[in-house]
């Protein structure tokens, strides 16, 4: 199992540099108006409007019913504590960088009911999802995990797809989501182990 998740975290670590390079190489505008607009088509905005976005509901819904579950319950406190975390910390993050939304300066396709807050870096949607997602890496649920990293991960694909955000607004996601996540472990950890302790 210990392999398995190493094996887990490498290949997410692969892919998110991978973005960055081609964030690098092709250029962070560049590459927001190929997905925003070269990659648009009629079957895409449905499946993403209307499959995707009710699905990512899941995020937060199979968390909450998990705490019915007794082997689950301190998982699923877990994720729905650090879910809303990551995005309230994302909201202050902004305040900080006051990066504006990528289609007040270039020519983007907004579709979608995404809210548009004023400032676009990071994404705290891409925050929010991971928040949800990622303790069940940390808490080695391969099962789970991958289930709810590939929605977190279809979420940032659509906050880029329906306008909203530079695809390095989403990677700036990740990577503060991903460095809570790992430090609210470390604190709950702590306190395990203080209270055992006890």
């Amino acid at each position: 199992m210990e392999k398995n998740i190493r094996k887990y975290f490498l290949f997410l670590f692969t892919i998110f540099f991978s973005l960055l390079l081609l964030v690098f190489l092709i250029g962070n505008n560049e590459l927001y108006l190929l997905i925003n607009q070269k990659l648009a088509n009629p079957t895409l905005d449905f499946l993403v409007l209307e499959i995707l976005m009710p699905i990512f509901f899941l995020l937060g819904f199979i968390p909450l019913a998990m705490l019915a579950f007794k082997n689950y319950r301190f998982l699923a406190l877990f994720s729905l504590f650090s879910g809303p975390f990551c995005y309230i910390t994302g909201r202050f993050i902004k305040l900080i960088f006051k990066a504006p939304r990528p289609f007040t300066f270039l020519s983007a396709r907004i579709i979608g009911p995404w809210h548009a807050s004023v400032f676009s870096f990071p994404s705290t949607t891409t925050m929010l999802a991971f928040g949800f997602a990622l303790p069940f890496l940390v808490e080695k649920d391969l099962k789970w995990s991958s289930f709810f990293l590939s929605l977190a991960s279809l979420v940032g694909f659509s906050v880029i797809y329906t306008g909203f955000h530079l695809p390095g607004d989403v990677l700036a996601g990740i990577f503060f989501s991903t460095l809570i996540v790992f430090l609210l472990n470390k604190i709950k950890n702590l306190c395990l182990k203080w209270f055992l302790f006890l």
